[in-house]
């Protein structure tokens, strides 16, 4: 457990999975062969304090939904064990907070019911960007496998399901900042007591093999937004002393960020 303010904050590895890394640099891709593929983890980070109980993201969730994600999983779904480590269960969530819409990160807000899904989350505000759920909505066709047609539908049918715009506090010694480059309308989340600071990274720093600033996915949008935002925030970063949070890192939940004559590497960080 790690204390910033009046909040404490869990690191919960949910799930590990395998992702198409894409062609190996200076090697010739044969088509018929499949393409390697990297191991991730799925980490959420869960914030409790002031009568709060934060979930940021929920991960690919039971697979139920799509058969894509089931063949990569390499993991059980280990939602419940990991809440019921810290005496919770899924109904005790007060508030779930979507970094972005891409179905890895919010397919373990339902669970299969049948011919239909069912929110796992049933008392909890979900706090998405608008930009990002009009693009979930209405998606191109770059990221159009990224998003789920079927959950976002699920999604607006919430009661408890609402939207803010841009960056800002959306809980004392909490807030979020939009990020452009991986997708229109992703917010990372930021925990600030004014002395300790923690950041969510989200898909735009999702491991500390991301710290390069130059290092870009094939699921970025806009390779060189990415550039600018992940410059401007190891920066920021470095020069603060703050914790970055890894949404898929398998190996580290967090890391500070230190810069060396080669650029920015990862610094040591607390367990929690």
């Amino acid at each position: 457990m790690l204390t910033i303010g009046d909040y404490q904050l869990h690191s919960l590895k949910v799930q590990e999975f395998l992702f198409e890394g894409g062609p190996l640099p200076g090697r010739t891709h044969d088509p018929a062969r499949p393409l390697p593929k990297i191991r991730l983890a799925t980490r959420l980070l869960l914030i409790t304090g002031n009568g709060r109980r934060i979930l940021v993201d929920t991960g690919v969730g039971e697979l139920c939904w799509t058969s894509r994600w089931a063949a990569n999983a390499t993991s059980p779904y280990m939602l419940d064990e990991e809440l019921d480590k810290l005496g919770l269960q899924p109904g005790d969530i007060t508030d779930l907070v979507l970094t972005h819409l891409h179905s890895d990160h919010v397919g373990g807000a339902f669970t299969c019911g049948g011919d239909h899904l069912v929110p796992v989350f049933p008392y909890a505000q979900v706090i998405v960007q608008e930009e990002n759920f009009r693009t979930a909505c209405r998606p191109d066709e770059k990221e159009r496998i990224s998003y789920n047609e079927t959950l976002i539908d699920e999604f607006r049918q919430l009661s408890l399901f609402h939207t803010v715009s841009g960056t800002r506090e959306i809980f004392p010694g909490i807030d979020v900042i939009i990020s452009n480059g991986h997708t229109r309308g992703q917010q990372l989340v930021r925990v600030s007591d004014g002395h300790t600071t923690l950041l969510h990274g989200a898909d735009l720093i999702p491991t500390t093999a991301h710290y390069p600033i130059s290092r870009v996915t094939g699921n970025d949008i806009d390779p060189r937004t990415v550039i600018e935002e992940k410059a401007a925030i190891l920066e920021e970063a470095c020069r603060n002393g703050w914790m970055l949070f890894f949404g898929h890192d398998p190996f580290r939940h967090a890391a500070t960020v230190l810069e060396r004559p080669a650029g920015f590497v990862p610094g040591p960080a607390p367990e929690f």
